[in-house]
């Protein structure tokens, strides 16, 4: 099988989840609790405005995360078809408590040092507590031996 087929099954398969997943959801907001719409009329939201908001709202945090789960599955696979020891793996956080570990989405050991890929659709270092994270993974994964790597696919406006 082509990586290409092989990404266009994964696509397929990711579409079909995220379609059952959304359609799951919007039937079970029918049963929720609506009474924050009083806030939303208060500020001239219509109840038919607000219905389509915390549908689309619920719409996109599902889309959100399939796209990226998406994309570093099929990052993951152009990896390992030029890389077939290409993997995930664990490695332990010296500096700090929390987290105790980072994962490594793709450890590539062919190079020297061995490439440790983070992959990610889209970036959400926008807090300072994360950004702090994200920089101890570095450290942490330059301290390991890995020449540390982050594949982005999308930067926020």
């Amino acid at each position: 099988m082509t990586i290409q087929t092989e990404i266009k099954q994964l696509a397929d398969e990711y579409g079909s989840r995220l379609e059952m997943r959304i359609a799951d959801r919007v039937v079970e907001m029918e049963k929720d609790d609506k009474s924050h719409w009083l806030i939303y009329q208060v500020l001239g939201v219509t109840v038919d405005e607000g219905n389509n908001i915390d549908v689309y709202q619920n719409k996109g945090r599902f889309l959100y995360r399939y796209a990226g789960a998406f994309l570093e599955k099929a990052t993951k696979l152009c990896i390992a078809s030029k890389f077939p020891d290409a993997c995930s793996i664990r490695v332990a956080n010296t500096m700090s408590d929390k987290p105790k570990t980072f994962e490594i989405d793709c450890l590539v050991r062919d190079f020297d040092p061995p490439h440790a890929i983070e992959i990610k659709w889209r970036d959400a270092t926008t807090d300072g507590d994360h950004i702090a994270k994200e920089h101890t993974r570095i450290q942490n994964l330059s301290d390991a031996g890995y020449k540390p790597i982050r594949v982005m696919f999308y930067y926020p406006n």
